[in-house]
């Protein structure tokens, strides 16, 4: 059970995490085995989750996630849906240059983004792009265009973890490297990326908060050959201001 936090806090959050990701109704000792906790533990937790109304007793042994949990995730949702906001964006990406768009939506517990939604180019020639597939946040446009505006300290723990690329697999480049490619980003307020080797590339720009937090990125990904064709700044330009736009959407929704 090492994988379990530590501290009631801790727990409390983990199990909340897995009932709001879990199946439906779920017994007290599915729940433990998931959570990698004591079922006695498990048992303290889940008392204080019904009194809050976060869960509910289902019939017989079985519990299910509270309308107090239903209540509050709808009004966040309800406060803005990323995908929902940029889907429009994404459409008209494809629209106007032909390439797959990706909303990606980055995630602070785990230090990586998320695909959150795609609009695939007409072309036959595309890589299959899929929701709910993890990007990493060292490489490639989609992932640099978050890193280069996360906070120092999680920008240091994700380089210091970087170690193969995920589809190169060849190490990270230098840091001096890293940091000038970063400043670069934060300039243009996009990212690019071009492998010839992996027949890949593609061009990212940041998505914000009302606070100026990323929130994630939306981009476009291609062929490598198809590239050469976006040489000057159009579609950089286009994918900036779609990211711009997005943001803020987000900043009236949660002003």
């Amino acid at each position: 059970m090492s994988d379990a936090p530590s501290g009631s806090a801790g727990r409390l959050i983990h199990l909340l995490k897995l009932i709001a990701t879990g199946p439906h109704v779920f017994s007290l000792g599915a729940l433990a085995e998931r959570a990698q906790l004591p079922a006695s533990t498990v048992h303290r937790l889940l008392k204080e989750l019904l009194v809050a109304g976060f869960v509910e007793r289902g019939t017989g042994q079985l519990y299910r996630p509270g309308r107090e949990l239903h209540r509050m995730a709808s009004q966040l949702v309800a406060r803005f849906d990323l995908v929902r906001s940029a889907r429009p964006f994404l459409d008209d990406l494809v629209a106007k240059w032909r390439e797959t768009a990706v909303l990606c939506a980055y995630s602070p517990v785990s230090r990586n983004a998320v695909i959150a939604d795609t609009a695939a180019t007409p072309h036959p020639l595309r890589f299959t792009v899929e929701v709910g597939g993890e990007i990493s946040l060292a490489w490639g446009a989609l992932g640099r265009a978050i890193l280069a505006f996360l906070p120092p300290g999680e920008i240091e723990v994700v380089i210091r973890e970087a170690k193969i690329g995920p589809l190169s697999g060849k190490p990270r480049s230098p840091r001096p490297q890293i940091e000038a490619d970063l400043d670069q980003i934060r300039q243009q307020n996009y990212a690019r990326y071009y492998d010839p080797e992996n027949d890949i590339a593609g061009i990212a720009s940041p998505i914000f908060g009302v606070n100026g937090e990323v929130l994630g990125c939306i981009g476009v990904t291609m062929p490598s050959n198809r590239y050469q064709r976006h040489l000057e700044d159009d579609l950089a330009i286009a994918t900036r201001e779609a990211g711009q736009e997005v943001s803020k959407l987000a900043a009236i929704a949660y002003s």
